[in-house]
């Protein structure tokens, strides 16, 4: 049971409703755009994010996006191509259209879904993976998803619950990160040690 399957289970004993994504949040499409285009109007002080298949991010000013469509409410953005993965997102982005993003009224069950979604994420990756030799994922993954969905002020907690686990993990993982450095460094440095004044009395 997942650290979110938990959670639930805790503050709803009674259980929960479940609905499909596609019945609680609202579907937000992107913007036809190329690599060749996005490699073109990338600038680093750009105001809209664009999101492409992978690992694929830039900075653009609007005017130079054709057919700009921009997200600007907090949403949750499926990669579905390349690398299967969902990001959540509050500033001014797009993305290319062979993507999908969701939506709601409350901000706290937009993250709530980001989290779903994020639990659920080997399980979308597996529904890719006999789609050719990119995975990839089509629109009804995503939106027959059937989730739980607990009443708002309980959606909250876990939102702050698993936001505050989530920045301890961050912090933990650069505290090792530069730890090991620290202990690569002076490993170096002993293993490269010259020995002064060896041998003589």
């Amino acid at each position: 049971m997942s650290q979110l399957e938990k959670l639930i289970a805790e503050f709803c004993p009674d259980g929960v409703s479940y609905k499909k994504v596609k019945d609680e949040y609202k579907r937000l499409r992107g913007t036809p755009i190329t690599a060749a285009k996005m490699k073109d109007i990338a600038s680093s002080d750009g105001e809209i994010r664009v999101f492409a298949g992978g690992k694929t991010v830039i900075n653009a000013h609007e005017k130079d996006i054709p057919n700009a469509n921009i997200t600007r409410v907090p949403a949750v953005l499926v990669q579905s191509r390349g690398v299967i993965d969902v990001v959540y997102y509050e500033k001014p982005f797009t993305f290319k259209n062979e993507m999908w993003a969701y939506t709601a009224d409350e901000k706290i069950s937009v993250k709530f879904l980001y989290y779903v979604l994020k639990n659920n994420i080997e399980r979308f990756r597996e529904a890719a993976s006999g789609m050719g030799s990119l995975p990839q994922i089509s629109l009804p993954v995503t939106e027959e998803f059937v989730m739980p969905v607990p009443p708002l002020p309980v959606q909250r907690e876990i939102v702050r619950i698993l936001d505050n686990f989530t920045e301890l993990t961050a912090e933990l993982t650069a505290e090792l990160t530069a730890r090991k450095k620290q202990y690569e460094f002076y490993r170096d440095k002993l293993l490269t040690f010259d020995v002064l004044g060896g041998g003589g009395d």
